[in-house]
């Protein structure tokens, strides 16, 4: 049996092509997977930092809520410390009058 060379050359090349576009197939295969995979984890990791972002605003807002709150309460506590000082000053107003009327009403009555 006489094998034709340029069909030996034919198969032969087929052979490699067919090798060649497989690998090169399962390659591309392999590197989508690879995409798909980086793609999930980068997706992944900008869920985590959207979700730190929002707890991180979530405090902030918190504290400065907190703060505000805070910042009313001295306000309003020094307001009633002011007018207590008030009251205190009425009070001795009050009795210095009463003290310089009566003081006056002894100078007189003399």
């Amino acid at each position: 049996m006489k094998i034709d060379i340029s069909l030996a050359g034919f198969v032969l090349s087929f052979i490699v092509a067919a090798s060649g576009w497989f690998f090169r197939w399962k390659d591309k295969q392999k590197f989508e997977k690879q995409q798909s995979s980086l793609e999930r984890q980068q997706a992944i990791q900008q869920a985590a930092a959207a979700a730190e972002k929002t707890v991180n605003e979530e405090r902030d807002f918190n504290h400065l809520r907190n703060n505000q709150l805070q910042i009313s309460q001295g306000i309003a506590t020094g307001f009633d410390e002011n007018e207590r000082k008030l009251d205190h000053l009425r009070e001795l107003v009050i009795e210095i009058k009463a003290y310089l009327i009566q003081r006056q009403g002894a100078i007189h009555g003399e």
